[in-house]
C-alpha cells in the first residue's frame, strides 16, 4: 500500500506521524494542492501559497500582534494531484 495517493482526498493524504514533540495538530491541516492551485495562490499573493504542488501541511496561529500568520510545509512534492478537495477558500482553482 503507498504512503500517499494522487487524489485530491483524505484517502490519497500521506502517512505520517503527526504527534511530533510539541506540535499542535488543532491548527495544522493537509491539502492536496495541484498545479493551478499552487500557481493561482502564487500570483494571488496569497499567505497560503505552497512553494511547489502536491501535499502541504499548512499550520496558521495569531501572532502576538493579533496578526494572522501561515507557514506553508511540502510534505510530498508532486505535480500529478488531480481532483479537487473542497478547499478553494484557501487554496482556488482561479
Amino acid at each position: 500500500m503507498p504512503l500517499w495517493g494522487k487524489t485530491d482526498n483524505t484517502a490519497g493524504e500521506p502517512k505520517f506521524t503527526s504527534h511530533h514533540e510539541g506540535m499542535d495538530s488543532s491548527n495544522f491541516t493537509v491539502y492536496g494542492v495541484d498545479t493551478t492551485e499552487q500557481g493561482v495562490a502564487t500570483n494571488a499573493g496569497s499567505k497560503y501559497a505552497p512553494a511547489h504542488a502536491g501535499y502541504v501541511g499548512i499550520m496558521t496561529y495569531m501572532d502576538s500582534g493579533g496578526n494572522l500568520r501561515v507557514k506553508t510545509e511540502v510534505l510530498v512534492a508532486s505535480s500529478s494531484i488531480t481532483g479537487d478537495a473542497s478547499d478553494d477558500t484557501i487554496l482556488p482553482d482561479s
